[in-house]
This record gives C-alpha cells, sequence and structure tokens, in this order.
C-alpha cells in the first residue's frame, strides 16, 4: 500500500519566485496528498499568486497568519495542518526536480525516519549539467555524534515520517528545524541520503544566510553563537542514550567557554579527540590534520 505524502511550504514575501516553485511541485510525477501552504503575513503580492494557485489546484490547502510569527513556528503550524503518513518539506523559492519525491519514496527504507536527497545551488539558471555537491560527505545513519558540528540534512530536501516528526514540536527557537530534526531521526529510525539532485536551490540576495564583507573572525565568531544554541538544545534531547546525552553536556560546557576564553586547552583536546566524528562531514585527504587546524582556529584567539 501506497504511503500518503503531505508536501509543507512557508511563505513571505516570495512573490519573485513562489509560482515557480509551486509549479515544480504539482508537476511531481508522485501522487502526493496536499500541498500545505502557511503564508507568514507577506506584505507583497505572495498571497494573491498563491490563491490563485490554489483556485486551479485543489491539491493546494492555502493559509495565511494574520501577523508574522517567524521561519520555525510557521513551519510548525504547516506540519499540524497536514495529514500525510510523510511529509516533505519546501521552500518557496527553489524549484523541484520532477522525480524528485517518486525516487525517494521509492528509496525509502521502511522504518527510516528521515530521507533526504542532494541539492544544487543556482542563481539565474537551472543548470543543464548540474554536478553533485561533493563538499562534505553526507552523513547518514544513527549516530548523533555524526551531527555533532555541522548538519548535512537540508530542510528543502528531506522527507520525515510524521510518526517520527509530530513528537519533536515545537521546534526550539533559534535552533534550524531541520538540524533539530536530523539529530531526533537518528534515534527514531535514522537517516538516509539518496545521491539524487532534486532541488535546485536559488541563491539570492534575501536567502543568504552568510553575511557579507565579514572577517572569516567575524564568521568564526557567528558560527560560536550559532553552535551555542543548537548544543543547548541538543543537551535536552531525552531519547538519547546516557553517553550520549554525557557527550553533549560537556561539548556545550566546553564550547561556550569559547565564547568568551582566547585560548581554550579543554576544547581543543576535546575536539581531537572526538574528530572522526564531529568532524565526520569534512572531505579531507588527512582527516586529523584537517581537525587540528578547525580546532585550533576555534579553540584559540589571538
Amino acid at each position: 500500500m501506497q504511503s500518503s505524502l503531505s508536501i509543507v511550504m512557508c511563505t513571505y514575501n516570495g512573490a519573485a519566485f513562489v509560482e515557480a516553485q509551486v509549479l515544480s511541485i504539482l508537476a511531481q510525477t508522485y501522487p502526493f496528498e496536499e500541498l500545505v501552504i502557511v503564508d507568514d503575513a507577506s506584505t507583497d503580492d505572495t498571497y494573491v499568486l498563491l490563491q490563485q494557485l490554489a483556485t486551479a489546484d485543489a491539491r493546494i490547502q492555502l493559509f495565511q497568519n494574520p501577523t508574522n510569527i517567524g521561519y520555525n513556528a510557521n513551519f510548525e503550524k504547516a506540519i499540524q495542518y497536514s495529514s500525510g503518513t510523510y511529509i516533505a518539506f519546501a521552500d518557496q523559492d527553489d524549484i523541484w526536480e520532477k522525480e524528485k519525491l517518486r525516487l525517494m519514496m521509492a528509496a525509502l527504507e521502511p522504518n527510516t525516519a528521515l530521507i533526504y536527497c542532494d541539492s544544487v545551488r543556482f542563481s539565474d539558471a537551472i543548470p543543464a549539467h548540474p554536478q553533485p555537491n561533493n563538499k562534505n560527505r553526507r552523513i547518514e545513519g544513527k549516530d548523533p555524534l555524526l551531527l555533532g558540528m555541522f548538519n548535512t540534512v537540508s530542510g528543502h530536501a528531506s522527507i520525515m515520517r510524521r510518526s517520527a516528526l509530530m513528537p519533536i514540536l515545537p521546534f526550539p527557537k533559534d535552533v534550524y528545524y531541520d538540524w533539530w530534526m536530523a539529530m531526533h531521526a537518528t534515534i527514531s529510525g535514522g537517516i538516509q541520503f539518496i545521491p539524487f539532485i532534486g532541488v535546485y536551490q536559488r541563491m539570492h540576495t534575501q536567502n543568504i544566510t552568510i553575511q557579507q564583507g565579514l572577517t572569516e573572525q567575524e564568521h568564526r565568531n557567528r558560527y560560536r553563537i550559532m553552535l551555542s544554541k543548537h548544543l543547548a538544545a541538543f543537551a535536552t534531547i531525552q531519547g538519547f542514550p546516557e553517553p550520549v546525552q554525557m557527550f553533549f553536556k560537556k561539548f556545550i560546557q566546553l564550547w561556550n567557554q569559547s565564547l568568551t576564553n582566547k585560548l581554550n586547552w579543554h576544547l581543543f583536546v576535546f575536539l581531537l579527540q572526538h574528530h572522526r566524528k564531529l568532524f565526520y562531514y569534512k572531505v579531507r585527504r588527512v582527516p586529523i590534520i584537517s581537525a587540528f587546524k578547525v580546532s585550533f582556529l576555534f579553540c584559540f584567539r589571538w
């Protein structure tokens, strides 16, 4: 029996690109149940465009918030409005390959909590011959420590089993929802990766998360603060085995010291001790040298 699938998408001032994304979703070869769209009080023509699209296709379930509630809370709302056994996540300004859902659902193993595919970025036109993203090693399986430093699971490329998703709501504030889902997926069936480019991620001035004009040190400082918030959330996850809980409690304690201390030998030793897992995502010929360099940059400021 085919599992039911809902797609959830959150929109906010996305009039320039949202129609192209919705049309790419409606053109999917896999027979999904519904496309649930929640607009977060847009001030441009986004909602008007969505109303026109919803009138033309009954699969679109359209809602609008009276006031802006933010990205994470809006996705929570969309999830709660959905009904599928599995839930796929969509960003408002991407383009989906038409076989995305079919190939992912065909590859999905029965007990898997979350499956994700590859994605490539574009600015003007979708690349004619897209190449796989080989910058980072893709994280799979059931080991949460592999996600301790970096997350390769992109929400826009993910499908998650509803029974694994609902218990982890609400998403913590200031934590990336896809990183939170991936962490929990390791204890509720595991993560799968399918090496198929299913999403073309549109890059423009409104969605580039890395700020332009910052020095390398400023980027690292922003990363320190971001990871501190995520580690604090991960340390509260009750479903982890005790050794994993202790790991994250120790990690957040040492990491927070790096926010104020210029020299942090204890964190440096900790990162090197666990470099095979914490830096698993990095593709390097000599992993220990790469881990040493990154650890040094985060642990010592002159």
